[in-house]
């Protein structure tokens, strides 16, 4: 649990500093998720460990190819099932989105801009329904008000899913 919290927690001060999660800092934790996989499993650890790492990745292709979800949140989640495995993976998402859909109203109610973000959000559907694709969501409309750090989201998940699974 250390391990992972610790990992979480720069990955989120990374995240802050730089608006990026270094690829170091998640490729470690996921060989320790294989080796944990592997200790509790033996050699079935090993695709225990490809099928944990590989949900969040399918979850959340979609978020990704749109840019509402960054591809380093997207390697906390699979680094958390590496390590945990499913049911504290399922759990650190749930509470995750939880957290970030909070964190988002506070934000919105902070710089009052909830009607302005109703507009870019039904402009975006507009578009998409009108081009039948997936587009990139608009990131540059509000400057940084609208950005959230979702691995700090991530990281209060992941501590909540610890308190509900143990």
């Amino acid at each position: 649990m250390l391990l992972s919290l610790t990992l979480l927690s720069m990955a989120a001060a990374t995240d802050i500093r730089s608006f990026q999660i270094s690829n170091r800092l998640v490729v470690s934790g996921l060989f320790s998720g294989c080796f944990f996989q592997i200790l509790e499993w033996g050699v079935e650890g090993i695709g225990v460990f490809l099928i944990n790492v590989s949900i969040p990745v399918i979850l959340f292709y979609l978020l990704f190819l749109i840019r509402a979800l960054g591809a380093g949140d997207i390697k906390l989640f699979s680094m958390i099932g590496g390590i945990w495995g499913f049911k504290v993976l399922c759990t650190t998402i749930a509470a995750a989105f939880l957290v970030a859909g909070l964190m988002s109203l506070g934000k919105i109610l902070f710089h009052r801009n909830f009607i302005s973000r109703l507009r870019i959000f039904a402009t975006y559907m507009e578009q998409v329904l009108a081009s039948g694709k997936l587009l990139k969501y608009p990131q540059d409309s509000q400057g940084k008000h609208h950005v959230i750090h979702f691995s700090i989201s991530i990281l209060i998940g992941y501590a909540i899913a610890m308190e509900v699974a143990y």
